[in-house]
């Protein structure tokens, strides 16, 4: 961990054991079965730094979102953040400081608001959680700050989240996770639920936002247009794991993994430059089942006997994360 990295993940992983009740089992005679939704995932973020995960739904981006703001508790691994182990039972003294400076925005901002609050309750709560001290009017001056500076007006604190668009709604979301002033945001996809026009707003907003706070990002979706927008590095998730990590100027340019290339040949190609495509292949497997060997096996057409016995590691090239055999033994 260098001293510009402020979250540091190492070998995360996360199981759920989604076993039938045990009478069940008895009756059924059946063995219990266990979900490996995250596996030996790792990567850092240094300090106003972007970094985004990709991938399908069932890939495990919003497991690591939620595991690495203590929603989840990781099954194995370690989530350093400025310097702090969140495993660590001796740092809890030490998390509780922390907290404050960590923030997720969901993706459904309507779901991550409370309908029965006003706006004003809503972006104050942190404040009142984390400030000793303040206020009323002094709490109520800085939600009006902090509305003014998402774009929305002072007085819209009177208001319920019904009265609001979704783009609006997620601005509220973002001045929330701003009211604790905070250094480290997970963002779970807070531009799948709004219009085009809306998504492209909200982003400016959080990339003039991080140049004015000097915030660091974990920016999770499936959008590769939305993440070459806002990423200063990309990992590509499939099915729990890594398969690879490169910066939005080479994963465009020269995507290494298959699952990469299958990822990219999805977007349409509105430049109409008649390059050969790669078309979408099969399904992501059943993760409490995953197949033997490399996880993307079934679905790649570079798959070999290699493939699909032995499980690659992350290897790197001129600063590329990638695993996968074909590009380790250059059959790609």
């Amino acid at each position: 961990m260098t001293e510009r990295d402020l979250v540091k993940v190492a070998d995360l992983s996360r199981t759920f054991d989604v076993s039938r009740p045990w009478l069940n089992r008895v009756i059924e005679r059946r063995e219990k079965e266990f979900l490996k939704a995250v596996q030996n995932v790792s990567f850092s973020i240094s300090k106003g730094e972007t970094f985004a995960l990709v991938g399908e739904s069932g890939s495990g981006k919003s497991t690591v979102a939620k595991m690495v703001v203590g929603l989840l508790a990781a099954s194995g691994g370690n989530i350093v953040i400025d310097g702090v182990d969140l495993g660590d039972k001796k740092h809890r003294a030490r998390f509780g400081a922390l907290r404050k400076r960590i923030q997720m925005i969901f993706q459904d901002p309507f779901a991550s608001l409370n309908p029965r609050w006003r706006v004003g309750r809503i972006i104050a709560e942190p404040i009142w959680a984390f400030e000793k001290g303040l206020s009323q009017d002094g709490v109520d001056g800085r939600v009006g700050e902090l509305l003014s500076l998402v774009g929305l007006d002072p007085r819209d604190a009177g208001k319920f989240p019904h009265e609001f668009s979704g783009g609006q709604r997620q601005r509220i979301c973002i001045a929330r996770a701003l009211a604790s002033k905070p250094d480290f945001i997970v963002c779970d996809e807070p531009t799948s639920a709004l219009d085009v026009s809306v998504q492209a707003q909200i982003l400016n907003l959080m990339r003039d936002l991080q140049d004015e706070f000097g915030l660091t990002y974990l920016f999770i979706s499936h959008n590769l247009a939305v993440v070459r927008h806002m990423a200063k590095r990309i990992g590509v998730m499939y099915l729990g794991s890594l398969v690879e990590v490169a910066s939005p100027r080479d994963l465009f340019a020269t995507p290494k993994h298959p699952y990469t290339r299958m990822l990219l040949d999805a977007v349409p190609d509105l430049e109409m430059t008649g390059r050969e495509r790669m078309p979408v292949l099969g399904e992501i497997p059943n993760p409490i089942h995953p197949p033997s060997g490399c996880a993307f096996h079934p679905r790649c057409p570079f798959a070999n006997d290699r493939c699909r016995a032995e499980k690659p590691g992350i290897h790197e090239a001129a600063g590329i994360l990638t695993a996968c055999h074909a590009v380790e033994e250059g059959r790609i």
